[in-house]
């Protein structure tokens, strides 16, 4: 066919091209609105909804235009328009259910990663889907009625530029700013950022967040004034240190572990207390307690880095989650403190490799030796993950092998992970016995059985692990907790039908939401390692998961070995908690942006040192 008669067939851009991208985009702009996880209400109820829609409509329909520009046809581009946008509607509101933070922009980089995980623990959401495939259905039948030509090459170039020149001037000149934003109402804690997404709309609450995914040096920062704590000659505490004779230490952090099981709703016939040992083990405990740690549902790398680095997921990484993309080099830590002095690092993650960069992380924060799930012989599977049963086996095993040949005292570091959400009556087609105060719906009830039989599991590990502690002539020192609360549904969730209302609006409510529990036991020998009078933690204590490394390396007096520890236990006296949104210095809890004591200084300052330790 000739050029000639190709141009025929080819069209113009037409006013009504416009005026269908604007309707199409609105329908999606609704539906955004219907998936958002604080329910479809939370932004119309409030003032300025027009203007929130706007600010949400324009992305989606600057899109839409440009795809058509690339595509040059505009059945394709409505299409895949809606596909896109819509199906990151549903991913974030999954992402809000299974780890109660929002999708943020670093989050692409992890689009693998999420896929994987989703194959091995997503649980429909059906009201999501049903949305989804509605919104498809509408889509495509309107597609259908809307076969035309393509569009003139010329045409389509100056389609895509005119685009490409809005969303720039849109996001330079709206986007960002802060006095646009900040004069948006909230509906609920206006220091939660879900709140922010919910109550504003996703589109544009992430557009306007994408600023966060660079970690900011704080204020007054001053990388050689910093330096020099980190720079203490520490040589002759370090050689002592290394001469000195040490235990042996397993650190074991449990998925999803909490004393949920304890709260008055629950009853449990005899014999069947799902945290039986825990309790048993608590009253032998050196010390015990619990952790405010970084996330709630999800994040156990936050948590690990809390604790394996002495710095806070909420300051160094990227948007406040997902804090093992942070680590670009080698860095200072627990593990590698130890390796410093003597001590035979080694991690176990009965998961894959890849999740987290746990393969690239573990090695650039000092363990020696790595196992994960792609080490384990005929993985045995239960509740969908690597069974606590096998985890407890190859923990002990191959404790007990190095313990004999090695001569350098251990640090086993292990992450169980059998007790990961969701807690569905498929996770393990059974469910645990036990009795409710309240009447649950059959949903919340199927949850708390489901989580009680991981938890039961856990708590015989641990029974497992402690007896083969005790049996030993050498020293070893045990340190055992969660990494977070397990996310048990929503709208309404299983806490609220048992009373547990789970809030951020004061220190006590984030407490609630973000807290487990944790101990630190020692077998005969590994007792005289550990000095109590070291810390000044009682039983009970709460303290943030940044100090929990810390605290351990004080009960065993190595901590004037790492400047940085040092630092961080000093700083435990003074702010004992620093949750996500709140301080507490021992005595008044305020938000972290506010407050009239000296405690806020105390804070920017340990900001400045956490970004140099990680950051810079």
């Amino acid at each position: 066919m000739s050029d000639e008669c190709k141009n025929k067939n080819l069209r113009n851009v037409h006013l009504g091209d416009l005026l269908i991208h604007g309707l199409i985009s609105a329908f999606i702009t609704l539906v955004m609105f219907a998936l958002t996880p604080g329910g479809p209400l939370s932004t119309l109820k409030l003032g300025r909804f027009p203007l929130v829609f706007a600010l949400n409509f324009a992305p989606i329909f600057i899109f839409s235009v440009l795809l058509e520009g690339l595509l040059g046809r505009i059945r394709p581009a409505i299409i895949v328009n809606a596909v896109f946008y819509m199906g990151l509607f549903v991913i974030h509101r999954t992402k809000v259910m299974y780890r109660n933070a929002p999708f943020v922009f670093s989050d692409f980089k992890l689009g693998l990663e999420g896929a994987n995980m989703l194959k091995q623990s997503y649980y429909p959401d059906r009201y999501a889907l049903i949305i989804l495939g509605g919104g498809l259905l509408f889509t495509v039948l309107a597609a259908k009625f809307l076969k035309k030509p393509k569009i003139k090459f010329r045409q389509r170039l100056w389609m895509v530029l005119a685009a490409l020149m809005a969303a720039a001037l849109l996001f330079g000149s709206v986007y960002v700013q802060d006095r646009l934003y900040y004069s948006l109402p909230v509906a609920g804690n206006p220091y939660n950022i879900l709140s922010h997404f919910n109550s504003k709309g996703f589109n544009y609450t992430f557009l306007y967040r994408i600023k966060d995914v660079f970690v900011k040096a704080p204020q007054d920062y001053d990388r050689e004034e910093i330096q020099k704590y980190d720079e203490e000659d520490r040589s002759q505490e370090l050689a002592t240190l290394r001469n000195r004779e040490k235990p042996n230490i397993i650190w074991i952090m449990g998925e999803a572990f909490t004393d949920l099981s304890q709260n008055s709703a629950f009853s449990f016939e005899p014999g069947f207390d799902p945290n039986e040992n825990f309790k048993r083990l608590q009253g032998t405990s050196i010390l015990s307690g619990r952790i405010v740690t970084p996330s709630f549902g999800g994040g156990t790398g936050d948590t690990e880095f809390d604790v394996l680095t002495g710095t806070l997921t909420t300051d160094v990484s990227i948007n406040g989650y997902e804090s093992f993309n942070a680590i670009k080099r080698e860095i200072d830590s627990l593990p590698r403190f130890l390796d410093d002095i003597g001590y035979q690092t080694r991690a176990f993650h009965p998961g894959y490799e890849w999740f987290y960069r746990r393969n690239e992380v573990y090695g650039k924060m000092g363990f020696q030796e790595m196992y994960f799930l792609e080490d384990i012989e005929n993985p045995e599977i239960r509740g969908e993950y690597v069974s606590e049963k096998q985890f407890t086996d190859l923990l002990i095993e191959r404790f007990e092998a190095d313990l004999e040949k090695s001569e350098a005292p251990l640090f086993d570091y292990a992450v169980d992970i059998q007790n990961h959400g969701p807690y569905t009556y498929d996770k393990y087609q059974e469910s645990y016995p036990y009795h409710s105060k309240y009447k649950l719906s059959h949903d919340a009830a199927n949850m708390f059985g489901s989580y009680f039989m991981g938890v039961k599991d856990i708590d015989r590990m641990l029974g497992r692990v402690y007896e083969m502690m005790m049996s030993k002539r050498e020293p070893i020192v045990l340190v055992f907790y969660g990494d977070h609360l397990p996310s048990l549904g929503s709208e309404p969730s299983a806490y609220e039908e048992i009373k547990k209302e789970l809030s951020w609006e004061d220190l006590e409510g984030e407490i609630e939401y973000y807290s487990t529990p944790f101990m630190v036991l020692a077998n005969e020998s590994g007792r005289a390692y550990l000095q109590r009078e070291n810390t000044e933690l009682n039983h009970g204590a709460v303290i943030s998961s940044n100090y929990l490394a810390s605290t351990v390396l004080d009960l065993l007096g190595y901590t004037q070995g790492d400047p940085f520890f040092g630092y961080n236990s000093e700083l435990r006296k003074k702010l004992p908690v620093i949750s996500r949104h709140f301080i507490y210095d021992g005595k008044d809890a305020y938000h972290r942006t506010e407050g009239d004591t000296e405690s806020p200084e105390i804070y920017h300052h340990y900001r400045k040192y956490e970004y140099y330790r990680i950051n810079d």
